[in-house]
């Protein structure tokens, strides 16, 4: 039986921060520019992932700022390549 490998969902996550940072910005000067706007644009529109380290920075405002775990980050299955 073969198991899903599941991705971080950046868009939901993104869009879940919009709750408190309504515009892309918001996220980047939040993470002290360590993520651009730019970046931060591309992964709501789902164009491109973040690296390990801007990640970990997202998800860690994620957390901090909706009160949930890592463990209920929004995920989907990652697409084989």
């Amino acid at each position: 039986m073969e198991h899903a490998v599941l991705s971080v969902n950046w868009r939901e996550v993104l869009l879940d921060l919009q709750h408190f940072y309504p515009k892309p910005k918001d996220v980047a000067s939040e993470l002290h520019g360590a993520v651009s706007e730019a970046a931060v644009r591309k992964y709501i529109e789902d164009t491109t992932e973040p690296s390990h380290v801007r990640g970990e920075l997202i998800l860690n405002l994620w957390c901090e700022r909706t009160g949930k775990r890592r463990d209920d980050v929004p995920r989907r299955p990652r697409e084989r390549i």
